[in-house]
């Protein structure tokens, strides 16, 4: 008995430090003066380019330089994962930001922005997957892990013109999340999380549940990512109420 609950303390200790290896970062930060030092009088998002049409939309209304992006190896589940992720990212960047006190409004790639004094944050996918849930679940360790990589822009448009505030990179991904397969003796594989939290790593396994799940933590990452540079810009440039 002492043996088991050895082990089973263990496998817990295993399960968190494991939870704690997924990752997120921002790198590639590039940040210039605003054209003007007056606060802008609106902020915009829009739903991230996942590909090269959905970068023509917004092309032409602002001089961007987008990375090359392709859909050669592009699956319809791909793209259709990667629209609902973007729309997600949109939303709660917006959402989040109004929270923290800058109102922003998510709109809809290839619709203007409006006003005279008007912060867009725009940008792209370059790597986004689901991963494999199956081999996530049964083995854990980082195999199978989801994945969400960007690059976002953020401009200032106004009458004398536009201009890029900031650029950069982020990155999040699941990281080495644990699977049934390290949590308990033979068998408790089959059973997924419900097993994991039957011998003791229900924190753990609920960690695997919303990952696997689907993308949401990897969008909730992401936003974070967004939302602290756009926060850290405002407090440097003295915007913030």
């Amino acid at each position: 008995i002492m043996r088991s609950q050895i082990l089973n303390r263990a496998y817990v200790l295993l399960a968190i430090a494991a939870f704690g290896c997924a990752g997120a970062q921002v790198t590639q930060q590039s940040s210039t003066a605003p054209i003007t030092a007056t606060p802008p009088t609106a902020v915009v998002v829009y739903p991230f380019a996942v590909d090269a049409s959905d970068v023509s939309l917004n092309s032409s209304i602002f001089q961007v330089a987008y990375r090359n992006m392709s859909g050669e190896d592009q699956s319809a589940q791909q793209v259709e994962l990667a629209h609902q992720t973007a729309q997600n990212i949109c939303v709660q960047v917006a959402a989040n930001l109004t929270q923290k006190g800058i109102t922003t409004t998510c709109l809809q790639r290839g619709v203007p922005p409006t006003g005279n004094n008007v912060l867009v944050l725009d940008g792209q996918f370059t790597d986004i997957s689901e991963g494999n849930r199956l081999r996530r679940m049964v083995i854990g360790l980082g195999a199978g892990a989801s994945k969400v990589d960007t690059v976002v822009q953020v401009i200032q448009k106004t009458p004398q013109g536009s201009s890029e505030l900031i650029d950069f990179a982020t990155s999040a991904d699941s990281g080495y999340m644990p699977g049934a397969g390290i949590t308990g003796p033979a068998g408790a594989a089959a059973g997924g999380a419900a097993a994991a939290a039957s011998i003791g790593v229900n924190i753990a396994a609920g960690g695997v549940k919303n990952v696997t799940s689907s993308t949401g933590y990897l969008v909730d990452k992401t936003t974070d990512q967004i939302v602290e540079q756009i926060v850290n810009y405002y407090n440097r440039q003295g915007w913030s109420s």
